[in-house]
């Protein structure tokens, strides 16, 4: 199978990208988003650095894997702005592998589709701020907030496997916010909050943020929890 997405990075296992579950990960080029403090922003930009890793050297590895391999991991950049990806999922469960997606939440009606034709199995759906004008700060654009409330509600009454999560940026994500988020994904089956690491972001300012102690994202998730059913941290929390 040939697709005009460019796969830019394959991991043949990971433990950490599904909790529980033993994956591969595919990264996909391109992001509508441009998060300042983005860890992956060569993947966003579609650096044209990165070599294209063709599906056909991809496929082989995962079959060969499949006795032990409980799914594999799609993320980026924004898997859902690839029409292809409904192509890509198919292949993939066609091979009896579970797919987790990570998305931004943008895209709700591919997402939809997507779980309507059984082709995910978990989505992770990134909530980078509170649902208000810090949003577009967050994301680096002037942003209609109706698709992320979308995918919200879809996740939620979906009947599948997912996480909503945020990485917690100080200025884009304070204590204050969290009630904020909490009202938007309220009754959520889980929702993790993960560590910010500045060092890796790709503006100026964002590199020199300071990030939040393990007992400040402690305190964080205790104000979420009369929200959501379950909280989790996630990273290395000082």
């Amino acid at each position: 199978m040939l697709y005009q997405m460019r796969i830019l990075g394959f991991m043949e296992t990971s433990l950490v990208d599904w909790d529980g579950h033993i994956v591969s990960v595919i990264f996909l080029g391109g992001c509508n988003f441009r998060c300042p403090f983005c860890h992956n922003y060569k993947l966003a930009h579609n650096d044209p650095k990165f070599p294209e890793i063709p599906w056909n050297e991809i496929s082989p590895v995962l079959k060969r894997k499949k006795s032990w391999l409980d799914g594999v991991c799609i993320t980026g950049g924004e898997p859902m702005m690839h029409p292809e990806i409904f192509s890509l999922c198919q292949d993939i469960k066609e091979q009896g592998i579970g797919v987790k997606m990570d998305t931004n939440g943008y895209y709700p009606y591919p997402l939809k589709r997507l779980i309507e034709q059984k082709l995910c199995d978990f989505v992770a759906m990134d909530v980078k701020a509170p649902l208000n004008e810090k949003y577009s700060q967050a994301v680096g654009r002037k942003l209609d907030l109706a698709p992320i409330r979308r995918s919200i509600q879809l996740l939620m009454e979906s009947g599948i496997g997912y996480e909503f999560r945020s990485t917690l940026v100080p200025g884009l994500i304070d204590p204050e916010d969290i009630p904020k988020i909490g009202k938007a994904v309220k009754g959520a089956k889980l929702f993790t909050f993960q560590h910010y690491n500045p060092k890796d972001a790709p503006t100026k300012v964002y590199k020199e943020k300071g990030s939040y102690s393990r007992t400040q994202a402690e305190e964080m998730a205790e104000r979420l929890k009369p929200f959501v059913k379950e909280v989790k941290l996630r990273g290395k929390f000082l």
